[in-house]
């Protein structure tokens, strides 16, 4: 939603009238070379998520890899694995038995 507003500067900045954003919440404001964008918060998870792996990676804690990603597999390929890999006991039973061998 666009919204064309007249506005006046003061010497203690922009004023806005609150009832324009009602449900806005915290807001952050973003300066760009020809203009300031006031949004609406990220979410704050996303935030923490961000500055968690940032911190972690500073420390050294963290290493990204540098191999590329694993190509994605086709609905195709992966019917064809799954046919191939369910033949046979499942993993529980094998697990079951091994711990009955042990018993």
């Amino acid at each position: 939603m666009a919204t064309t507003l007249s506005l006046i500067v003061t010497e203690d900045g922009l004023h806005l009238p609150r009832q324009l954003f009602e449900h806005l919440g915290e807001v952050e404001v973003i300066e760009r070379d020809e203009y300031i964008l006031i949004k609406p918060k990220s979410d704050a998870g996303d935030d923490v998520r961000t500055r968690a792996i940032a911190a972690l990676r500073e420390a050294g804690l963290i290493v990204m890899p540098d191999w590329p990603p694993q190509p994605a597999v086709s609905p195709a390929e992966r019917t064809e694995l799954t046919r191939k890999l369910s033949v046979g006991k499942s993993l529980s039973e094998i697990i079951i038995e091994e711990r009955a061998d042990r018993a």
